[in-house]
């Protein structure tokens, strides 16, 4: 009976089943994960301006499986502003033409550098046909206020690093100290939808 077993695990791992079906799910899982803006108000209410003014990021999980996500680099980091992930751009009317013209808000950003492997509270996990979100309270220096007037632009861009099919608990360690380079993470970019808001 074990040799027998044996032999079946043997046959399992040489199955190429589970290669193909990874590869088939890799941009699919990506796909699945849609990212939003908004502003947030003191009320609660997305149509007032709070002060300091504040922006709300979120992930949506629409994929029909729990995803676990590195939230390094990701809409879901707290650093998301410094980092450069969240780009406004002033909204003006073109006189030549009946469009808005659209001049980018430049923000300083950070370099940092990360310590490996990541901490269990650097994963998030998403349930299916779940949301996280998190909001960001825009002051400077990080953000230049004053140039925060009037109709802004805002969107959300950039590459998640390590997203799972699982739960964050059942991720091996072995993946984790490879943090999203590991064969079972998926990796790609994300971008939300731009918002005007107002400011």
């Amino acid at each position: 009976m074990v040799l027998i077993l044996l032999f079946r695990s043997a046959g399992n791992l040489s199955n190429s089943d589970p290669v193909v079906v990874k590869m088939a799910d890799a941009s699919d899982v990506i796909s699945k994960l849609k990212v939003s803006v908004r502003q947030v108000s003191s009320s609660g209410s997305s149509n007032e301006s709070s002060s300091p003014p504040k922006l709300a990021v979120a992930v949506t999980n629409t994929h029909s499986s729990p995803v676990a996500i590195l939230s390094w680099n990701s809409p879901l980091d707290p650093l998301a502003l410094q980092l450069g992930l969240v780009s406004f751009a002033q909204v003006g009317s073109d006189s030549d033409s009946d469009s808005d013209s659209y001049n980018p808000i430049q923000i300083p950003t950070i370099q940092i550098r990360r310590k490996m492997p990541p901490e269990t509270d650097a994963l998030v996990t998403i349930g299916a046909g779940q949301t996280r979100e998190q909001v960001l309270e825009l002051k400077d220096p990080i953000v230049p206020l004053e140039k925060l007037r009037g109709k802004v632009r805002v969107a959300c861009a950039g590459e998640w690093m390590g997203v799972w099919l699982s739960e964050a608990d059942a991720i091996p360690k072995a993946s984790l100290e490879k943090a999203g380079a590991s064969d079972d993470a998926f990796r790609g970019p994300f971008q939300s939808e731009a918002v005007d808001m107002e400011f």
